[in-house]
């Protein structure tokens, strides 16, 4: 909640889900589940990491991992 206070209009702000979900853990609010993938983890942190994503997403998307249309 602090953080929606806070940051949500700032433009460089982060939320830190491991943050979130460690501190629901703690109050009694949440449990966590670890699923196990062989898929090969992948995101979007720096702008120069667009084209790399934007590739990958076509491979999976050619290869019909991913449906055509996500969103």
């Amino acid at each position: 909640r602090a953080y929606l206070d806070s940051d949500i209009n700032n433009p460089k702000s982060e939320l830190f889900i491991p943050y979130i979900v460690d501190g629901m853990i703690k109050e009694g609010k949440g449990k966590v589940k670890v699923l196990q993938s062989p898929a090969q983890w992948f995101g979007v942190t720096y702008i120069e990491d667009k084209p790399l994503v934007m590739q990958k997403l076509k491979e999976l998307t050619d290869s019909g991992e991913y449906p055509k249309s996500l969103w």
